[in-house]
């Protein structure tokens, strides 16, 4: 515990380091910086690992975005600004709570975060500090990542202080959210009477009598028959997003600064009362964020870089439960479980839901705090040498980043009381009795993640040319030590990498590189890997010959790569992941397993056992074999940019447990992981972008697009019954069920199938989905399930709009999924966690009767898992296309502003999420389940609309 204050208090110092650092790096910049100058504007390159090339002569797969077309988006998680901006980038926002990071995916992998060329913990910068992102592909550009280079990289570039006066740059912003697609659920008369047919169907006896049911029905007596809207009590419909954002830039020839401040103020949609609690127990989100980019030239060809970066993170939430839970709970208790209040104003409860009221599991069960900080130093070096050693350099890089989570909680018990009275007779006595009682309030403290990164790197480069020939060559050894908590050995890479660029007279282009990196987790003799590379290109337009007006610029380029994967991509992102399938698995480890003891003696008494706990393995990395070949072209006098893609990955050694083999009673434990798994991703990607000037008319467009095949080819599975049957050759998402071929009409239907197939342990009934039994042995059994999904590509697209008019300013962006299949289904009385009926949506009034022969759901029973079978009943298209943010702005004339000091002057008005185009009713495609079993809820996503303020000094 003294370690663990002892860091605490590092922090708070670190950050009060940070600001003074701040104040004497812009003095130090201030002084050595003069009047304002024309620069010439800085030759467009493209970031790449370690480094950046120019984008007429490099080879790589690389898709970069402005950091300005992220801003002004009200959402707390970076991640939810890439939506659809990038060809190759899919972020996920399958769920809707704004602390919740949204998995990113490039071209179907999970990828690593690098901020400025170092992989970062827990990466969540605000876009007003980011100049760019960038996406890495293929696999000449991730090999010198090595072993951590398998599943692509996230490149993102923060902003830096150029050569001017102090510029000075306000963004205020104010946004109200919105949720959308809440779950619809039924009234309590509804509710009940469903409930009475499922039990009728089953064979069983209703629950509620013809007096209950219209007691729910006309709300008569609302204690002992309630119909609690649980969303209306607890809910809010709207709730505020505060932005504010204050960065100064500028300095001279000495030094240049960035510095950039964000604060960030996001309140929940729980209801609270004040008069009841001093403190919040609505669910709030802060997060204050400080960064300092400082550039000292200490000589005219010595630069030292200096970047410090502070973020805070404070969230508050209802002392019960995690939001997950509340929101399982408001999603799965019915309307008709309990009151909110009883008539003497206690909470109401029963038997079943003793200490689940909803209303004091938000506002009556005191709180809980997480504090988050995240602190990054980062420190480079790098001289070029004049003279005779001209195109020679060096460079060192040091970064040290922290980040630290910790849990106050402040919760207390509520009391409870069950309420009765029979509503038939008005002199009835009134029951009460407690369910729960109240407790004193907790002070607990804990610490989740203790995270230390430290990273070094050291390089060597030439670049030189002899007549048409030019040289670009760079040697760099790495070093990573990461460690997530005091508990764990700390993970450990070393790596030295080498890349040489050549191009003959900017025509014809080459590139290899190679590096070699080692993992200290893994087994002696099994740590270190070698990931080669190449590419070539041709600059056709460069020919003497190539003469077509209509394309200013064409490239032609080729890329293959070995590139491996550790499972640290997921580890760096949040502390988990797939590290442990390599955290010194080649060891034995052994346990004292609880309540298990073994018995000696005349007078036998518990001994605890020392047991086997894994089966010790050897595992290296997954290997993948990157292919990519792309063309790169500029038309109609520059305004029009294609880029065309075609690659083609196979991974290879994919770390497993044999397929249909995880267990072995014979053994007693689960199968060690192996590297058997095998898999292809190929595919297409274009990018499109259009930009044209017309006088003091601009327009923008552009359109990205993936289309990507995924195949299973090894998983180490048995030879299945029959070949449909087998995962080998499907792609790798492919849903396996049941082919329906619609209901059971009537008993006809039913005995005219049970004559030929039969259904073990089942009798259908009227209403029942009906299963085609594809093996022709007259029974319906797992020897009949098949891939029922999609076998075509799985399609990641985004399309941009953007016009400016004279200081009217407009633009759109778009994100979309094509060709994607869910079965998901949410079924009425599904068990709750509480062990009783659950609720049910207003959608599953549509089912099956003799009346209603089409319907969306079969027959009513309870817990019928033969109905719930996944199968082609459930399949349906949840291919999308979202609304992700449209803006309007205007900037006021420079010549109504500078008599007033101040350049620029912009006012914006924006929407985010605002529309859904899908092809499932009342769901949100990218969220279509409501919980997580009876584990958690899933918080509904928003939309906003958002205004605000940008002025410029």
């Amino acid at each position: 515990m003294g370690n663990i204050k002892r860091m605490n208090t590092l922090g708070k110092k670190s950050c009060l380091a940070l600001c003074l650092l701040c104040a004497a790096h812009f003095v130090a910049a201030q002084d050595s910086g003069g009047s304002d100058v024309d620069l010439e504007k800085l030759s467009e390159t493209v970031n790449v690992l370690q480094g950046a090339q120019d984008p007429e002569l490099t080879l790589q797969s690389v898709s970069t975005v402005s950091g300005k077309r992220l801003e002004h988006r009200p959402v707390f998680m970076m991640e939810s600004t890439l939506d659809g901006v990038l060809p190759g980038l899919y972020v996920d926002m399958s769920q809707g709570y704004p602390t919740e990071q949204r998995s990113l995916s490039v071209r179907g992998t999970t990828p690593i975060i690098l901020v400025d060329g170092i992989p970062r913990s827990d990466v969540n910068l605000p876009a007003s500090q980011i100049e760019s992102v960038s996406v890495i592909k293929d696999g000449l550009g991730l090999s010198m990542m090595g072993m951590s280079s398998g599943n692509g990289v996230v490149y993102i570039k923060t902003k830096r202080g150029q050569y001017s006066s102090l510029k000075i740059d306000f963004t205020a912003q104010l946004a109200f959210n919105r949720q959308i697609f809440r779950p619809d659920f039924l009234d309590s008369y509804s509710w009940a009477s469903m409930l009475n047919e499922a039990l009728v169907n089953d064979g069983r006896q209703p629950l509620y009598s013809q007096t209950d049911l219209e007691l729910y029905r006309t709300g008569a007596s609302p204690y002992t028959h309630p119909n609690v809207d649980w969303q209306d009590v607890l809910l809010r419909n709207t709730a505020p997003t505060q932005q504010y954002n204050l960065n100064l830039s500028g300095g001279g020839k000495t030094a240049r600064y960035f510095i950039d401040l964000n604060v960030y103020d996001q309140a929940g949609f729980l209801n609270q009362d004040n008069s009841l609690n001093s403190y919040q127990t609505r669910e709030n989100f802060k997060k204050y964020s400080l960064r300092v980019n400082t550039d000292i030239s200490i000589t005219d060809h010595t630069l030292l870089k200096v970047g410090l970066f502070g973020q805070m993170f404070r969230e508050t939430t209802p002392g019960k439960a995690m939001m997950g839970s509340i929101y399982r709970d408001m999603y799965t208790i019915p309307n008709n479980a309990f009151p909110v209040f009883n008539p003497d104003g206690t909470l109401g409860g029963t038997p079943v839901y003793a200490d689940d009221n909803l209303y004091g599991q938000t506002i009556l069960s005191g709180y809980n705090l997480y504090p988050k900080t995240d602190f990054n130093l980062d420190i480079s070096l790098e001289h070029h040498f004049q003279g005779r050693l001209k195109g020679l350099y060096l460079s060192g890089t040091y970064s040290y980043n922290s980040s630290y989570r910790e849990n106050l909680e402040r919760s207390k018990t509520f009391a409870v009381y069950s309420y009765w009275k029979d509503p038939t007779n008005p002199n009835a006595e009134e029951v009460y009795q407690q369910m729960a009682s109240a407790g004193a309030q907790n002070n607990k403290t804990s610490y989740s993640r203790l995270n230390r990164m430290q990273y070094a790197e050291f390089a060597l480069g030439y670049d030189f040319h002899i007549a048409k020939h030019n040289f670009k060559t760079k040697a760099l050894y790495a070093y990573n030590d990461y460690m997530v908590s005091a508990k764990n050995i700390p993970l450990r890479k070393n790596a030295f990498s080498f890349r040489a660029e050549y191009n003959y007279d900017r025509r014809f282009l080459a590139e290899f590189a190679m590096s070699g990196m080692s993992l200290n987790t893994l087994k002696p003799g099994h740590q270190w890997g070698a990931f080669p590379s190449a590419g070539i290109g041709w600059n056709l337009h460069k020919e003497k010959w190539f003469n077509v007006p209509a394309i200013n610029a064409m490239k032609l380029r080729a890329t293959f790569g070995l590139n491996g994967s550790d499972g640290t991509g997921a580890y760096y992102r949040s502390g988990t992941g797939t590290l442990s399938n390599y955290y010194y698995n080649y060891l034995k480890y052994y346990s004292y397993p609880s309540n298990t003891n073994a018995y000696f003696g005349k007078t036998p008494a518990g001994n605890a056992i020392l047991t086997e706990s894994n089966m010790p393995y050897v595992v290296q990395w997954e290997k993948r074999t990157r292919w990519n070949a792309g063309v790169d072209m500029e038309l109609f006098n520059h305004s029009l940019f294609v880029t065309a893609e075609y690659f083609h990955n196979n991974y290879s050694d994919g770390l497993s447990i044999p397929a249909g083999k995880g267990s072995n009673s014979v053994i007693g434990m689960t199968l060690p992981y192996q590297n058997i798994a095998k898999s292809r991703r190929s595919g297409l990607e274009l990018d499109l972008t259009y930009n044209k000037k017309w006088n003091d008319f601009s327009f923008t467009a552009s359109a990205n697009a993936t289309l990507y095949w995924t195949k299973i080819l090894a998983n180490g599975e048995n030879q299945y019954p029959e070949a449909y049957m087998q995962r080998v050759g499907e792609p790798i998402s492919q849903v396996f069920g049941y082919v329906c071929d619609g209901f059971f009409q009537n008993q006809e239907e039913i005995d005219q199938y049970l004559d030929i197939t039969s259904i073990p342990d089942y009798k259908p009934q009227p209403g029942d989905l009906k299963y085609r039994d594809l093996n022709g042995d007259h029974v319906l059994d797992g020897k009949d399930v098949t891939g029922i999904g999609t076998r075509g590509p799985l399609v990641d697209y985004g399309i941009f709009l953007g016009a400016e008019w004279k200081g009217l300013a407009f633009s759109m962006q778009w994100s979309g999924r094509g060709n994607v299949q869910t079965t998901s289904k949410t079924m009425p009385f599904t068990s709750n966690a509480q062990g009783s009926y659950g609720q049910a949506l207003v959608e599953h009034l549509d089912y099956w009767t003799p009346e209603n022969r089409d319907a969306s759901y079969p027959r009513l029973s309870i817990g019928n898992s033969y109905n719930e079978r996944t199968s082609t009943f459930w399949l349906q298209n949840a291919s999308y296309l979202r609304l992700k943010n449209v803006e309007i702005s205007y900037t006021l004339p420079q010549k109504w502003t500078k008599p007033i000091h101040i350049s620029g002057l912009k006012f914006f008005v924006n929407g985010y999420n605002l529309l859904t185009i899908c092809g499932i009713k009342d769901r949100d495609p990218e969220l279509l389940s409501f919980t997580n079993g009876t584990s958690s809820g899933i918080i509904p996503n928003t939309k906003a609309y958002n205004i605000g303020i940008n002025i410029q000094f």
